[in-house]
């Protein structure tokens, strides 16, 4: 018998800030290459192909950051969640698992210091533990905040309200 998915959503990096800062902070490693390329060329050196070869190291992966997604489905018998391309199987928790589920807001940069899959830092006398809840970052304030019965926290976003 297939589960039924009862919620599903898919959630983009296509904040405007994040795609300045990768390409912003791509430049200075095009220049390098390109200059280094250039400077150290001969007569035989094929400069054109050298150039795109730079540019697909730097840029290529910015497609596969392009196409990442959350993937959040709420089934039957569990709650499952797929960071694409980092997970290449989805995460299950099961409804056993989970003690209570909250909606909260949450400050992506505040809290968990960006987007992806984030650890929380708890601070303390010594030094910095990252034994926080787990966040899995992509887009929007909401979020869905999942106690779990190992004591360990989940904080998922959501673009739904």
């Amino acid at each position: 018998m297939t589960p039924t998915t009862h919620y599903e959503e898919s959630q983009y990096f296509r904040q405007a800030w994040l795609w300045v800062l990768l390409v912003i902070s791509s430049v200075p490693a095009v220049l390098i290459g390109v200059v280094a390329v250039v400077a150290d060329a001969t007569p035989s050196t094929n400069v054109p192909l050298w150039v795109g070869v730079i540019l697909t190291v730097v840029y290529g992966p910015f497609v596969v950051f392009y196409r990442a997604n959350l993937r959040i489905e709420a089934r039957d018998e569990d709650l499952t969640l797929q960071l694409w391309p980092f997970h290449l199987s989805a995460r299950k928790v099961s409804y056993e698992e989970i003690d209570s589920i909250t909606a909260t807001e949450i400050s992506q940069m505040g809290e968990f210091g960006g987007v992806g899959v984030r650890v929380q830092p708890t601070f303390y006398r010594w030094g910095v533990r990252f034994d926080g809840p787990v966040g899995y970052i992509v887009e929007g304030k909401q979020a869905v905040r999942i106690d779990r019965t190992t004591d360990s926290t989940l904080v998922l976003t959501s673009s739904h309200r």
